[in-house]
């Protein structure tokens, strides 16, 4: 059988490029933006799509805002949860397999162990009411299709939380970040290569899957370790200690966020019959790459 084709939306994110350069060198892979899919008129995508030809959807793109989505909730539920919807039809109508982002703030953060695909659902605002909505939408259309959880993003090609600690204690030792929400930090460089073995060698996979990094960090133990990682590669911030906050001291702050949100991982390395490494130490091979040692 030929090579599957693969089409990538989310051409301006960070997870959309990150993909595209993992795929690209071996495969053949097209990575779309929004002047090619326009979700904002979703009356146009099926006729786009029939004119593009594929095999794989990898759709990373969205509306990703709590507060944006929180602001514009007719247009989150549009961009998360209509237009996956279309995507979904369009890919079962030419026997195409979609792989569908979604994220970790469809949980309700409430106290609990690791959340597990098999958890119920219940997001505490529209970004997540929005992308529980696609994530249903889109195994209705298509039963083949797959979507994908992952959550607290990094890589190299928009800048994410540890990227912007580094650069503000470049300039200052007056840092906080909030201690008591928290996730697992993953590396889009990482979901390249289970994407990659998930096109190729488990092409039946399908359902929920969670995505992610091992481990557990808040916004402040990663802002630490990332400052940690940047003072032993020589990098002259100006300190490593971040004073810690409450996420309730973010007044600024419009959507509500689950405060616990940690994902299960078991059935991905099950699946892929590896230990899916740490957090911290993806974080490390990332900075030392981005941040040469001085």
């Amino acid at each position: 059988m030929p090579a599957p084709r693969i089409l990538i939306l989310g051409a301006t994110g960070g997870l959309g490029r990150a993909l595209h350069r993992h795929l690209s060198p071996r495969h053949e892979t097209t990575l779309w933006g929004r002047a090619d899919l326009d979700f904002d008129q979703p009356e146009t995508m099926p006729a786009r799509l029939e004119a593009q030809k594929f095999d794989v959807l990898l759709n990373t793109s969205g509306m990703t805002s709590p507060d944006a989505c929180e602001a514009q909730p007719e247009r989150a539920f549009q961009a998360n949860a209509q237009a996956p919807r279309i995507l979904a039809e369009c890919c079962h109508a030419r026997g195409a397999r979609l792989i569908h982002f979604s994220t970790d703030y469809v949980f309700s953060g409430q106290p609990h162990d690791l959340w597990s695909e098999e958890d119920e659902a219940e997001p505490v605002n529209i970004y997540g009411r929005s992308k529980l909505a696609g994530e249903q939408a889109v195994l209705k259309a298509s039963p083949h299709a797959l979507v994908a959880r992952v959550s607290w993003l990094f890589g190299p090609d928009k800048p994410s939380h540890p990227d912007h600690i580094i650069q503000k204690a470049l300039q200052t030792d007056d840092l906080s970040a909030v201690a008591d929400k928290v996730s697992v930090p993953t590396s889009n460089a990482d979901i390249g290569g289970w994407i990659e073995q998930l096109i190729f060698r488990h092409q039946t996979t399908r359902g929920v899957l969670h995505l992610c990094n091992s481990g557990i960090a808040s916004w402040h133990t990663w802002a630490e370790a990332a400052l940690g990682i940047a003072h032993c590669l020589g990098i002259p911030v100006k300190t490593r200690h971040v004073k810690p906050v409450p996420l309730a001291s973010l007044t600024q702050l419009k959507a509500p966020r689950p405060m616990m949100t940690v994902m299960d991982n078991a059935r991905l390395q099950n699946l892929l019959g590896v230990q899916i490494r740490n957090w911290y130490d993806a974080l490390e091979d990332y900075l030392s790459e981005k941040y040469p040692r001085q």
